[in-house]
């Protein structure tokens, strides 16, 4: 039913938009002291209170809305004001904006050929980690790799 299926449009922009709403929902609630930082239950209990099997079949996308719910409602709040870690902190959100930005894109950076300015970002900001760590001009080399 979504796009790229002839008549997707409409069911495709009402399925992005509950899951926007979703995610948004969750970054609002995610910075509101009076929650938990985390519905905490133990892993046998969340495997049985909930279907994680991989199906033979497609979900439906009510499903898929349920499912991303489900997922929230027990994921780790990073932008709560009383969550600490060594390995993550709190939620950006220009990055998460840049996420957003990036996935809707779905392209990869071989080539300028392919995405042009995501390219040609990398190289100015290459650019200017060379010259901050005083490399003349910022001259070099280098890439962005994931991990």
């Amino acid at each position: 039913d979504l796009l790229p299926a002839c008549d997707g449009e409409i069911t495709t922009m009402s399925f992005l938009q509950d899951v926007v709403d979703i995610l948004l929902q969750y970054v609002a609630k995610s910075f509101d002291r009076s929650t938990k930082v985390i519905d905490f239950h133990y892993p046998n209990e969340l495997l049985q209170e909930y279907n994680w099997e991989l199906a033979d079949q497609p979900q439906t996308l009510e499903e898929i809305l349920l499912n991303c719910r489900t997922t929230l409602k027990y994921a780790i709040k990073t932008g709560h004001p009383r969550y600490f870690n060594q390995l993550s902190t709190g939620l950006d959100m220009v990055g998460l904006a840049a996420d957003w930005l990036t996935s809707a894109a779905n392209t990869n950076m071989f080539t300028y050929e392919i995405a042009p300015v995501f390219v040609l970002l990398e190289y100015v900001t290459l650019r200017k980690m060379r010259e901050m760590v005083g490399w003349p001009g910022g001259c070099g080399d280098g890439i962005f790799s994931p991990g």
